[in-house]
């Protein structure tokens, strides 16, 4: 429930989760810790993909950050305090921008071909950079009015 109260892509991920796997029912308690461990799981797939793939695109090897699993000494990781904070897109974004960003994500989960063409659109004019909370106001409107 955490998770469904922080963030809006956390719900959709676990109503949608629910609906296919879950006879559509998007209550925790109502599921075992089967099904809740098999969402995290499943999640934490597709994050770990896309957060590699981000890297690759980047240049940044995780051969020697995630390749050992335990604790983080042994994956080579230096514990010398509380991590930094680093700012999050998106969390200070105005009205106009949030909208164009969930219109957006909505279009890729919808149209395939919208999909493959952002990313074509990203890799072409925006470093690879995929995540529309990433990019500027205009060229959201650019994208977006192309597939209007």
């Amino acid at each position: 429930k955490a998770g469904q109260k922080k963030s809006e892509d956390f719900k959709t991920a676990w109503q949608t989760y629910c609906a296919i796997y879950g006879n559509g029912r998007n209550d925790p308690k109502k599921h075992d810790e089967d099904f809740t461990q098999g969402f995290l799981d499943y999640i934490g797939e597709l994050a770990a993909d896309g957060l590699s793939a981000v890297a690759a695109q980047q240049g940044v090897d995780l051969s020697s950050t995630v390749a050992a699993v335990g604790s983080k000494r042994s994956r080579g990781i230096v514990d010398d305090g509380p991590a930094a904070k680093r700012h999050r897109p998106g969390n200070d974004m105005d009205a106009t921008k949030r909208d164009l960003c969930n219109r957006l994500k909505e279009l890729q989960r919808t149209n395939t071909d919208a999909k493959e063409a952002w990313t074509q659109f990203c890799d072409s004019s925006a470093k690879g950079v995929k995540d529309p909370a990433r990019h500027d106001t205009a060229s959201l409107q650019t994208f977006l009015a192309s597939w209007a």
